[in-house]
């Protein structure tokens, strides 16, 4: 099952697929993985994308999704496997100590300064139970296709996370990425060498 945020440049397809609107809240979107969920085979969904922008800590998903806005989502456990994070920065830790990383001027010019994406992301996969797969650094959507062949992702850029249901992070790949974004063209220019 995907979610795709009517925000985000980029489309998914899954078995069951579904447009976002802004006004969508988390209880409704829950309320459609858990009737997918009934339909499928073991009444489980192997996987869940969430497609949408996202910042440290905060994935804009419909009316939001953020460390106070997830209660609904303990509705999943049980019902889904694994959740992947389609979007940027979702579980970066930003802040001075990190400001100085490759896409940090990026960053500022977003305005993105603070936010625990981390803590976020292991609150998220304990109320879930759920495998929880989420990005730290910007991925350049404006190279990529806008959509994909059903039943697959683009390649994620920077480092990727993937947290247990019991919130810790089980396994950790970085892939090369890009930073130096141009923020009118919305475009990279360098190489990331982190």
């Amino acid at each position: 099952m995907v979610f795709n945020d009517n925000r985000s440049n980029r489309l998914f397809t899954m078995d069951v697929t579904e447009a976002v609107a802004a006004t969508d809240t988390q209880r409704a979107l829950v309320n459609k993985v858990v009737a997918a969920a009934a339909r499928a085979t073991g009444n489980r969904l192997d996987n869940l994308i969430l497609n949408a922008h996202g910042t440290p800590g905060s994935f804009q998903i419909g009316t939001g999704l953020n460390i106070n806005t997830m209660a609904p989502w303990a509705d999943v456990k049980n019902k889904v496997f694994k959740i992947w994070f389609r979007g940027c920065l979702v579980a970066r830790i930003a802040g001075a100590h990190t400001a100085r990383h490759g896409d940090g001027a990026a960053l500022r010019a977003y305005g993105v300064n603070s936010g625990n994406g981390h803590a976020f992301i292991s609150a998220f996969a304990r109320l879930t139970g759920c495998y929880v797969v989420a990005p730290t650094e910007m991925q350049s959507a404006a190279r990529q296709r806008s959509s994909y062949p059903r039943g697959q992702l683009d390649s994620y850029e920077g480092l990727l996370l993937s947290y247990d249901p019991q919130g810790n992070i089980s396994w950790q790949h970085r892939y090369p990425s890009l930073y130096g974004h141009d923020t009118t063209a919305r475009t990279a220019r360098v190489p990331n060498r982190e």
